[in-house]
């Protein structure tokens, strides 16, 4: 644009002379000399005032044009990092509070936009596993607009109450819908066993089974339908969904106690014990459970003809605490399950002890004793250096899995009375 203008101004000023070239011999001598003169002088400056104004106008053409983009990008600098800024705090309040209590299908669903505005893609994926319920929206894969006063209300916002539990109309037209949903599956099969309907649970099940979606948990619930609906019999199906049950938590409550009422069903009463002192190992100090299944001990010991187990010498054991390292904190559920075990510290094998609690409350305070032995002729009090290891599960199993939080001790005596304070620190890749 401003060479137009250079061009437009060249040839006016060709132009101007041209003409002043032919008429100034002509005015002076129509004039007198002084007036000629004023009259040139006057020229010059009007030709200097437009070229004057001409240059400013062609200056604030520029400057305001410059000085508007200016402040555009410095208005969007400005205002886009202290946005940035705000959103990722606002997340992080936000995952920080769902960590601390859950939340509902509607928090989690902003946590995955609020990840999705900011390009985190895998971080939106893992949000949405958290979503029971998937929106229209968030199944077509659609992101709504941001809204950071909607992000700040949600990371500050008291934890959302449960979400009403569907009805068995609801479950059953979500699985007409949806055939392939495993958790809609699993969630009928409890609500029919909680309606003591066995042979829906039953069918419900058969079709998790089908879809290879089942864990240690509902292979023994399908052992516990499979077994009433059998005249309380766990032999035969059952039977064989209490052991897969085993090979996938060997120390599922559940499974032990079917596995140990299995084992007694048939007469083979040593194994039984075996099965219900593991079981009690497991169990914590004031578990309801442990009463009635003293009293199942009691019964197979006198029917198996074996003698009481020796008594376990006065503090032979070992305790302590267990915490978790404050970067770690955040991503532990107040109900995940926490294995801690002791091992032999020279020796390959089985776990000596083991008690399954959950991460309430830290720290947490253990002693591991004979009276939690997995197998009843490996105890702690045989051997002279232990390893004692605190795990967090992610599965909620007892094989450790990717995911899992652990810490190891060092080699400890069982009987030297030693305290530990283990703090969990590392991760299992």
């Amino acid at each position: 644009m401003s060479s137009i203008w250079f061009i437009a101004g060249l040839v006016i000023g060709i132009l101007t002379g041209w003409l002043a070239s032919r008429l100034w011999p002509r005015a002076r001598a129509l004039m007198p000399a002084r007036n000629a003169y004023l009259i040139a002088g006057g020229l010059i400056v009007v030709f200097a005032a437009a070229a004057t104004l001409l240059q400013v106008a062609l200056s604030s053409r520029r400057t305001v044009g410059g000085d508007a983009a200016h402040a555009n990008a410095a208005a969007a600098a400005g205002t886009a990092a202290p946005a940035a800024q705000s959103m990722d705090a606002a997340i992080a309040r936000l995952e920080a509070r769902l960590a601390r209590g859950g939340g509902s299908d509607a928090d989690w669903e902003l946590l995955a936009k609020a990840y999705e505005f900011l390009g985190r893609s895998d971080d939106a994926t893992r949000a949405r596993a958290h979503v029971v319920t998937p929106s229209a929206s968030a199944a077509a894969g659609a992101a709504d607009t941001m809204s950071m006063e909607t992000l700040a209300a949600a990371a500050t916002a008291a934890p959302s109450p449960a979400q009403p539990a569907a009805s068995l109309e609801e479950l059953k037209r979500k699985v007409h819908d949806r055939p392939g949903d495993v958790s809609a599956w699993l969630a009928l099969a409890e609500l029919s066993r909680e309606r003591h309907d066995n042979r829906e649970a039953r069918d419900a099940l058969a079709r998790v089974v089908a879809l290879h979606g089942m864990t240690a948990q509902s292979w023994a619930d399908y052992a516990d339908v499979l077994g009433s609906l059998a005249g309380d019999s766990l032999t035969g199906a059952a039977g064989h969904a209490i052991d897969q049950a085993l090979a996938l938590d060997p120390a599922n409550p559940k499974a032990l106690w079917l596995k140990a009422s299995q084992a007694h069903e048939q007469h083979h009463f040593t194994d039984a014990l075996a099965w219900w002192r593991k079981l009690r190992a497991l169990l914590p100090a004031d578990s309801p459970d442990l009463r009635i299944i003293d009293g199942n001990i009691a019964e197979d010991t006198q029917l198996a003809g074996t003698p009481a187990a020796p008594a376990v010498p006065a503090g032979i054991g070992v305790s302590g605490t267990v915490s978790i390292d404050s970067r770690l904190a955040s991503r532990v559920q107040p109900d995940a399950t926490l294995f801690i075990y002791a091992k032999a510290a020279d020796s390959p094998g089985p776990p000596l002890a083991v008690w399954r609690t959950t991460a309430a409350a830290w720290p947490v305070s253990f002693r591991l004793d004979d009276s939690m032995a997995m197998v009843p002729s490996r105890r702690l009090s045989q051997f002279d250096k232990v390893v004692v290891e605190a795990r967090i599960s992610r599965s909620g199993q007892a094989a450790p899995g990717s995911g899992d939080l652990y810490v190891t001790s060092p080699a400890v005596s069982p009987g030297a009375g030693e305290s530990l304070a283990l703090v969990i620190d590392r991760e299992i890749n």
